[in-house]
């Protein structure tokens, strides 16, 4: 196996063996990120296909001072977001500013009581505006005011989704 050194290196010289073999060797955790942010399976896929090219071209940018992967997921993430973000007007999407950010039951006890690919499959189809909210706050670990500055809505916006979204998910898993 050859190291993240050696794969950047390759990927900076646009050394396309290099370039496949990142790929392969981070696609499938990054697909399983993608997913949580996209509506389908082949949504996601575009969302990877796309993210994959901006770390080719900006691999050179990379500064080593945290892991390849963690930077590969940030692209990912903000692939997904923009992605959303593009698409925000087919979505139907709600902006309820007052809404109370009730502790809910934990992601633990969602994961241990339905299969990861029930989970995964009850995210896909939540509303657009639901499903991102909830992946950058309970799984991505965002708080509320970084989250409103990323998706350019009012913190009250966020939490109402993420409560939404969250007794939404409690509906269809049925706990």
């Amino acid at each position: 196996m050859i190291s993240d050194d050696k794969l950047i290196e390759g990927c900076i010289e646009n050394n396309r063996h290099a370039q496949k073999l990142l790929f392969e060797k981070y696609k499938s955790v990054m697909l399983g990120i993608c997913l949580r942010y996209c509506k389908s399976r082949d949504e996601a896929e575009d969302v990877l296909m796309e993210a994959f090219m901006t770390i080719f071209t900006e691999i050179h940018n990379f500064r080593k001072d945290g892991s390849l992967e963690q930077w590969i997921k940030r692209i990912m993430i903000n692939s997904s977001i923009n992605n959303y973000r593009k698409n925000l007007k087919h979505y139907f999407h709600t902006d309820i500013d007052d809404v109370d950010d009730r502790t809910m039951l934990e992601e633990n006890e969602a994961v241990d009581a339905t299969s990861t690919k029930d989970v995964l499959k009850v995210l896909q189809n939540l509303p657009e505006g639901y499903r991102v909210i909830f992946n950058l706050y309970a799984i991505e670990g965002y708080k509320h005011k970084e989250i409103a500055e990323m998706m350019n809505i009012s913190i009250g916006t966020s939490k109402s989704q993420l409560s939404k979204a969250r007794k939404m998910l409690q509906e269809k898993i049925n706990i």
